[in-house]
């Protein structure tokens, strides 16, 4: 479930900025609070950090430079990210104590602070009618939708995957691997209140089409498959699991698993 207050947050400072287009400009956002982005050169295995500067009375974003930086979706998401910490009250104060930190990859920190970052960061690129007016309608949107969403919010499939995922009303699965091998999986609410909260595997399965995509050159493509349930989870059932998966570079694939209804 998304968090409100995170939710009212990113609205109230995208409405301040006058950056309710999509994309949703960051750059805007940071100038409106006299934030400073700052860009780095050498970024290997650096996403990000905010600082607070006391001589100067100033809070500067370093980030990769996006001259030199391959992830331009990974990117906006880094800086919507420390934009956060600079945004949510007890972060700020944090920051100004002298606290600091450099951010890990979206959505793999399991530090709260981390956690309501890249929460924010989702809200503040993403914001919810991009999806809501779907998932109201049908109660579900296809990868292809998700996929769409992030093309028109320039931010990874994965990040529009989850975000997804903390939205829906149906029991679903966001789940990140490389070469076959599951590197991160994220449960909607209703797959955890219908004991589908977690995955009972640590590779994709035999007939996962992820694993043959995971040496595609089609960063496009979209390949669906059903599995019987225990190819997944620790039980077994009549109902069965429908897979939609995409290609998303470097032999990374993303998989959005559903529970198929009667």
């Amino acid at each position: 479930m998304c968090d409100p207050r995170l939710e009212r947050l990113a609205q109230d400072v995208r409405q301040a900025a006058k950056a309710t287009a999509l994309p949703v400009n960051l750059e805007q956002i940071a100038a409106f609070d006299d934030i400073l982005l700052q860009p780095i050169a050498a970024h290997s295995d650096f996403n990000g950090k905010i600082e607070f500067l006391p001589d100067e009375n100033v809070f500067v974003i370093f980030h990769p430079d996006p001259a030199t930086y391959a992830y331009p979706a990974r990117l906006r998401f880094s800086i919507a990210h420390e934009l956060g910490h600079f945004y949510i009250d007890e972060h700020r104060e944090a920051l100004v104590r002298g606290e600091s930190h450099s951010s890990a990859a979206p959505f793999r920190s399991k530090n709260p602070r981390e956690v309501e970052a890249d929460e924010f960061a989702a809200a503040l690129l993403i914001p919810p009618g991009t999806m809501e007016g779907f998932i109201e309608k049908r109660g579900f949107l296809t990868l292809t939708e998700v996929c769409r969403t992030a093309t028109n919010c320039q931010v990874s499939r994965y990040a529009a995957a989850i975000r997804y995922a903390r939205m829906a009303s149906e029991v679903c699965h966001v789940i990140l691997a490389h070469r076959g091998i599951i590197k991160s999986y994220f449960g909607s609410d209703e797959a955890h209140l219908s004991g589908f909260g977690k995955i009972n595997v640590d590779r994709l399965p035999a007939t996962s089409p992820a694993r043959d995509l995971a040496a595609s050159s089609d960063i496009g493509e979209i390949k669906e498959q059903g599995h019987a349930i225990e190819n997944w989870f620790d039980r077994s059932g009549r109902k069965r699991i429908w897979e939609s998966c995409a290609f998303l570079g470097e032999g990374y694939t993303l998989s959005l698993l559903s529970l198929e209804e009667n």
